[in-house]
C-alpha cells in the first residue's frame, strides 16, 4: 500500500509539471512585455529550464518556426536549445529580437 500511495503522490507531481510547463509555454504572448524576466524565470527554474526555447517561442503562431531557426542559426543556438543553455548575450538576443520583431 505505502508503493501505491507514493506512485500516485509522484504520478500528481509529474502532470503538476507537465501542466506547469504548458501553462508557461502557453502564456508567451501574454508576457511580450517581460520577455527578458520570463526567460531569466525560465532558466531558474528546475521545472521549466529543460523547455525547448525554439518550442516557447513558435508554439504561440505568433513567430514562425523557420524565421525563429534562421535567427537561432544567425546568434549560434539551434532549435534544440533549452532555457539552460542560455547566457546572458542569449536572452538579450531573444529579447531585442522579440521586442523589434
Amino acid at each position: 500500500m505505502p508503493y501505491q500511495k507514493r506512485l500516485r503522490m509522484s504520478n500528481n507531481y509529474l502532470i503538476g509539471v507537465k501542466k506547469k510547463r504548458q501553462l508557461f509555454i502557453r502564456s508567451f504572448e501574454n508576457n511580450l512585455d517581460s520577455i527578458y524576466d520570463e526567460i531569466i524565470k525560465a532558466k531558474d527554474d528546475n521545472q521549466l529550464y529543460s523547455i525547448r526555447v525554439h518550442k516557447y517561442l513558435t508554439d504561440s503562431g505568433l513567430f514562425g518556426k523557420v524565421k525563429i531557426a534562421r535567427f537561432f542559426d544567425e546568434i549560434g543556438l539551434n532549435e534544440k536549445t533549452k532555457f539552460k543553455d542560455l547566457n546572458t548575450n542569449d536572452i538579450k538576443k531573444i529579447t531585442e529580437y522579440v521586442s523589434n520583431t
